[in-house]
């Protein structure tokens, strides 16, 4: 993570919706508090610490309070967003509210509602790697290109480190640099292999920040000669899947995406399409590391409306970028990703 401290949120994920099944599709608002103590989030005025919470997704067009006033919002049930906290904040306790507003029908399927996907709280000083900030682009099958954004000061530098699974394999310096990876080991769905890249920015040779991040090296080529992974061409034998856990409700939980995606690789699946929204990090994770190929998807319409309530019309066209922008940046290191 891209900060000194990282903390989960407890009792989240959370699906409201799942534990009312006589009234799944009823009008409701639902509020979220937290306290969180100086231990864990140690506020100084004096300080140059900057402090964010990041969501992973929260159902549906949420607002976020901090100490009463009002810190952030976001519109869309399937985005991850980040919310400044530190103009908020004040020594000693601080008080999050979150407000989340379900209104139905807002959608073709089961919505789930409130904060159904992990929250993460971040906390960096006058010099840090931006949350989602290193990037791993890959040139062709035996070089990739990283880019690290990053707020650094003039003496400070970023040190890059590629790991396989033995260890060590090569480092650079800089915020944008390009590496040769030797004798790569190439990502694909029958064989998902994964690298990690850490990024440390370092002052007076001491680290004090660092990212990580997993990367499979993976091309994709199409034409006459149909797909392509590592020109190889590749059929895609398919399934549409929804956000939700069945019994689970909305929330997304790690092991769940897992056990789904093993699922499909054992009925002889190698691809799916999430229907119809940006897929969860969790699920992301999973298709990486099990080896499955993901078509993204970001919305269910547009500008027209199925359903009273949809994220359609008015909103769709504010939020849109905002969106979008944030499932590109979510899924950009992401082998699994092969289509939009």
């Amino acid at each position: 993570s891209s900060a000194a401290s990282d903390v989960y949120m407890r009792q989240l994920p959370h699906d409201w919706l799942i534990a009312n099944s006589a009234d799944h599709y009823e009008n409701s608002e639902g509020w979220y508090q937290k306290t969180i103590s100086s231990d864990i989030l140690p506020f100084d005025a004096s300080s140059d610490d900057d402090w964010l919470l990041y969501f992973e997704g929260v159902y549906m067009d949420c607002t976020i309070f901090v100490n009463g006033m009002q810190a952030g919002e976001w519109k869309y049930g399937y985005s991850s967003f980040e919310v400044r906290l530190t103009p908020f904040l004040k020594t000693g306790e601080n008080t999050i509210l979150v407000h989340v507003r379900y209104q139905s029908p807002n959608s073709r399927w089961y919505s789930g509602s409130g904060i159904y996907r992990e929250v993460h709280l971040y906390r960096s000083g006058d010099s840090y790697i931006r949350p989602e900030g290193l990037k791993v682009q890959i040139v062709d099958l035996n070089t990739i290109h990283i880019f690290t954004d990053a707020v650094m000061q003039p003496d400070e530098k970023i040190v890059l480190e590629i790991f396989n699974d033995t260890g060590k394999i090569v480092s650079s310096e800089g915020t944008d640099v390009t590496i040769t990876i030797p004798d790569a080991h190439l990502w694909s769905a029958e064989d998902p292999y994964l690298y990690t890249c850490k990024a440390t920015l370092l002052q007076n040779g001491t680290a004090i920040d660092t990212a990580r991040t997993s990367f499979g090296i993976r091309t994709l080529s199409w034409g006459k000669d149909g797909f392509l992974v590592n020109n190889n061409p590749v059929l895609f034998r398919g399934a549409c899947i929804h956000h939700d856990n069945g019994v689970l409700g909305a929330c997304g939980f790690h092991d769940a995406e897992c056990r789904r995606v093993r699922i499909l690789k054992e009925a002889g699946f190698n691809a799916i399409r999430s229907s119809h929204n940006p897929i969860s990090k969790a699920m992301l994770d999973a298709c990486d590391q099990l080896g499955m190929y993901i078509i993204d998807e970001a919305f269910d319409m547009w500008l027209i409306k199925k359903n009273p309530y949809d994220y359609a019309g008015e909103t769709f066209s504010k939020w849109w970028k905002a969106d979008i922008a944030a499932m590109i940046s979510k899924d950009y290191n992401h082998s699994s990703v092969v289509m939009y």
